[in-house]
């Protein structure tokens, strides 16, 4: 059954794995989440609370992940998309 509800925790579990790959991609393998922040224009704390799933990340927020890492946000916040080896496009 389809909800329109976003699944913060499988969300916040997919930017976690985002931004290692995204690190990877750029040669910063250890790429943490204050230096990620910074890439896409939020706070620390912010990012945090989304890669926690303690949050739901805003359009502006989904907009430069998109834009700066080239993410498929159909993988990222829909549970029901295959994995991918490399969540990018």
């Amino acid at each position: 059954m389809y909800t329109d509800r976003i699944n913060l925790e499988s969300l916040g579990e997919r930017l976690a794995r985002a931004r290692r790959t995204y690190g990877e991609s750029i040669d910063l393998p250890n790429l943490g989440r204050s230096a990620f922040a910074s890439l896409l224009g939020v706070s620390a704390t912010t990012y945090s609370s989304y890669e926690r799933g303690e949050s739901e990340p805003t359009i502006d927020f989904l907009v430069a992940l998109r834009n700066k890492t080239r993410i498929s946000l159909d993988w990222l916040l829909d549970p029901n998309q295959p994995g991918q080896s490399r969540p990018f496009r």
